[in-house]
């Protein structure tokens, strides 16, 4: 049988139709495209290294009140008959206390870790090489100096800021170096926990030894709308035998009775401690986006009695 010429197109087309359809398919599994190449810039990171504020000093001391002693840093040297320093080089302080990263140095009348400029304390934290004992930092007492029993407490401050940052203006019964911590009690005038919203965070606490010889606190914090590093504030303490009553700026953090007999510690004199601790339990470690260096700016201390 012979085909004709319209069957012979038909066939040709039934036969190379597939074939054509099999490397379409082939060509386009093994073609790709080339991926577009973009441009990317590093991110700058901004390091922010926060200097005193120069906002006018507007608080009102309390009225009724006579001013006891001060320091209002004028310098150049800070004061060795007012402050100590605390350091594991003289046997005053151990960094197991809290597990904390700094190492306190010995500054004695000023050095990289605490020193007056332009009337102003500063202590500042350092880091050397970052982790467990990679960081520098002071911490101050009037210890053995300086106590009071009562009065008005206050001190006008300008915090660090930051992840893993943990700075305190304090105070511990005269008694800590005989009984020790918790019996002496302590007095948290102001703690700040960095990071986030915690960098515009106060706390106020008090810690002393129950009835059944167990660690008792009692604390309050205080959330602000800008981060407590921006700008000095006043944290105080209005301190009689029935209650302590701490504030920032003048509106109360935290108030609380100490009348009982449980509370006695707080009848008794204290001294008072600055310091700025880097990482421990409660803030946790700095993180790499952690500026450093860190500064805590002092104004001013005064005690009204």
């Amino acid at each position: 049988m012979k085909f004709k010429p319209k069957h012979y197109i038909l066939f040709t087309i039934l036969i190379l139709l597939p074939l054509l359809l099999i490397m379409t398919c082939v060509t386009g599994s093994d073609t790709q495209k080339e991926p577009v190449k973009t441009e990317t810039k590093p991110v700058e990171t901004k390091i922010e290294e926060i200097k005193p504020s120069k906002s006018p000093d507007e608080w009102v001391a309390p009225e009724g009140r006579t001013l006891v002693w001060s320091d209002e840093f004028e310098g150049p040297d800070i004061n060795l008959d007012n402050w100590s320093f605390e350091s594991e080089e003289n046997g005053t302080w151990s960094h197991t206390f809290n597990g904390e990263w700094q190492r306190y140095t010995i500054n004695e009348t000023g050095s990289p870790n605490a020193y007056i400029e332009d009337g102003v304390l500063a202590i500042k934290a350092i880091k050397t090489k970052g982790g467990d004992g990679g960081f520098t930092s002071a911490r101050m007492t009037t210890q053995g100096k300086h106590s009071w029993k009562y009065g008005h407490i206050a001190a006008r401050i300008q915090m660090p800021y930051g992840k893993g940052m943990w700075p305190a203006f304090w105070m511990l019964g005269d008694n800590f170096s005989k009984v020790g911590w918790p019996r002496c009690g302590e007095i948290d005038i102001v703690e700040m926990i960095g990071g986030g919203f915690s960098d515009s965070k106060m706390h106020a606490t008090i810690h002393w030894m129950d009835e059944n010889k167990q660690h008792a606190s009692n604390g309050r914090s205080k959330q602000f709308r800008k981060r407590l590093a921006d700008d000095f504030h006043v944290y105080e303490m209005d301190w009689t035998n029935d209650y302590i009553d701490i504030k920032c700026d003048g509106f109360t953090a935290m108030k609380t009775k100490i009348d009982t007999p449980e509370r006695a510690a707080f009848r008794q004199p204290f001294f008072i401690i600055l310091n700025v601790a880097v990482g421990g339990g409660w803030p946790g470690p700095p993180l790499d986006v952690t500026v450093f260096p860190q500064y805590m700016y002092v104004d001013w201390v005064r005690v009204y009695q």
